[in-house]
């Protein structure tokens, strides 16, 4: 997919994927997904192949926020920029994944990050944590709605190079039933141990409050999990714990939702998406 350099764009090229009335920028603007953008990492984390993948063709660990960070400029780019800057972004990132390819040196097998397979249990796996982030913290959304995302979000897989329907849920049904027909063949690998390390096990040092607020918010997080995610992880034994984050959660994100309209959310992420490295496919 190539993207326009010139300063003359058709009006689709100027319009976004995503349009500001989209379930997807709802969900995006919302306070919940930056919760549900964590619940997806780990659960994206739990895909063993990935992992030996990056493990092999990056230094993973010593950038895990920076990591994050670019993560989500890209999300903000695809979800709320004009379509020339996402086309960039996609492009980018496709490069990327064909660049990342590891042989094992004990059987010789090649695993290459765009393998569709994987490429899908990452989509899939963020698609999951943020409708259950919205049920959990809001926006609320009707049960049509939640479909309306899941078909919305299949333009995001397809720029990141998802091409097979079967991959690809439609409902939300199908997105639940999709996450567990796939747990037999997750793990938590040592790459991935140490990614997580910090959400798992926080650290009580500081302020009492904000200890507290800080723990409670990261149980909040794993709350969203599926139960046999919490099992990999090894928290599956604090389920009244998790309960009780996720409801200081709830008020918490709420605090954070007052004040401000979805609109003006919005327009504060589009905003930020226009000073971001994509900004070079505007011209001058």
């Amino acid at each position: 997919m190539s993207c326009p350099h010139t300063t003359e764009r058709t009006q689709g090229e100027a319009d976004g994927y995503f349009a500001p009335g989209s379930v997807s920028q709802r969900v995006f603007a919302d306070p919940s997904a930056k919760l549900g953008g964590v619940a997806g990492i780990l659960l994206q984390s739990l895909n063993p192949m990935m992992m030996r993948v990056f493990s092999g063709t990056s230094d993973y660990a010593s950038d895990v926020e920076g990591r994050g960070e670019r993560t989500g400029r890209y999300l903000d780019t695809v979800m709320f920029g004009d379509r020339a800057h996402a086309d960039a972004a996609a492009e980018a990132v496709r490069r990327l994944h064909a660049h990342s390819v590891w042989t094992d040196p004990r059987t010789g097998e090649e695993l290459r990050a765009d393998t569709e397979e994987w490429l899908a249990w990452t989509h899939n796996s963020l698609v999951y944590a943020l409708l259950r982030a919205a049920d959990a913290f809001g926006p609320e959304l009707t049960a049509d709605e939640q479909d309306e995302f899941l078909r919305e979000q299949h333009i995001a897989a397809r720029l990141v190079g998802i091409h097979d329907d079967a991959l690809l849920p439609a409902t939300r049904a199908d997105l639940d039933a999709y996450i567990d027909e796939n747990k037999d063949w997750m793990a938590l690998t040592l790459p991935a141990a140490e990614v997580t390390r910090a959400l798992r096990k926080p650290s009580l040092r500081g302020n009492p409050v904000s200890v507290f607020l800080t723990v409670s918010v990261q149980d909040g997080i794993l709350s969203l999990l599926p139960d046999w995610a919490l099992l990999l992880f090894g928290i599956e034994g604090r389920p009244m714990n998790l309960r009780a984050a996720a409801r200081t959660t709830r008020r918490v994100v709420a605090g954070a939702r007052r004040g401000t309209s979805g609109a003006e959310r919005i327009a504060e992420v589009a905003e930020r998406v226009s000073t971001h490295p994509y900004r070079r496919v505007r011209g001058s």
